[in-house]
């Protein structure tokens, strides 16, 4: 008894509900070879792991499992026949594919056969005798063709090497040679470019030379100066700041040794 959709979708999940759409008749008559073999290894696979899960929940309903009692391993074996049905609609619509397919093309081999067949037919017997005068006419032809041919096939393969040669240079094939000569001319350039003087060593003296490094006039090195004896706290008297600490703290001995 086939299984119907809505009976289907209780049993299936959704990859297997797919192939229970692709095995229907509409469906089928869509499907090529290799959609089918593809279909038929996906349902083969889905009908072995049904069978294997059916045969583990009967040794559980045997040794007094859940699956006897809630009747898990019936549900189950109705999904084994379900997938059985589908793949038997795979294998059974992959074996009529090459008969069609030759039926099909029956028609229109028959009909090239046919107008062969008229073509061939009529002139045949009547110039039966023709061929063979035409062949024996034109065998001169063909042999001094032949030896033409022969004879003017190594100046051609000298020419298209010739020609191979200048469409090298023109496109800037590089030979040993060639790169040698290369080399050989910017290592000339480089040395001639060593050996001449550089730009800057044609400056005369009229140029304005290069100031040494330091205070560019005594004005600005005056005013270095102010600026770090002001940083420095330093009196008037320009005395260095060691000299002044040491007057101070002389002071302040006096003072200790008075008291």
């Amino acid at each position: 008894m086939a299984f119907t959709r809505a009976q289907a979708t209780g049993l299936l999940n959704k990859t297997e509900m797919r192939l229970f759409d692709d095995s229907r008749a509409n469906a089928l008559r869509r499907l090529d070879r290799t959609a089918l073999m593809a279909r038929i290894t996906r349902s083969r696979a889905a009908r072995d792991r049904a069978r294997d899960l059916l045969k583990r929940q009967r040794i559980a309903a045997r040794k007094g499992g859940p699956a006897g009692r809630d009747g898990v391993a019936d549900r189950t074996a109705r999904k084994e026949r379900l997938l059985v049905e589908i793949l038997e609609r795979f294998v059974d619509a992959r074996r009529r594919a090459p008969a069609e397919a030759a039926r099909a093309t029956m028609p229109a081999a028959k009909k090239a056969s046919g107008a062969t067949a008229k073509k061939v037919s009529g002139p045949t017997v009547k110039k039966a005798s023709t061929p063979k005068k035409a062949a024996t006419m034109k065998s001169p032809a063909r042999k001094t063709a032949a030896r033409t041919a022969a004879g003017s096939a190594v100046p051609a393969k000298k020419a298209a090497r010739r020609e191979t040669r200048r469409a090298g240079k023109a496109m800037g094939t590089v030979t040993p040679e060639g790169a040698l000569e290369s080399t050989r001319r910017l290592l000339e350039a480089k040395q001639e470019r060593d050996r001449s003087p550089r730009p800057w060593h044609s400056l005369g003296h009229a140029a304005d030379p290069v100031p040494e490094p330091g205070y560019q006039s005594p004005q600005a090195a005056s005013k270095a100066q102010e600026l770090h004896a002001g940083e420095s706290r330093m009196t008037p008297i320009h005395g260095s700041i060691s000299t002044h600490d040491r007057h101070n703290q002389g002071k302040r001995d006096s003072r200790g040794d008075n008291d």
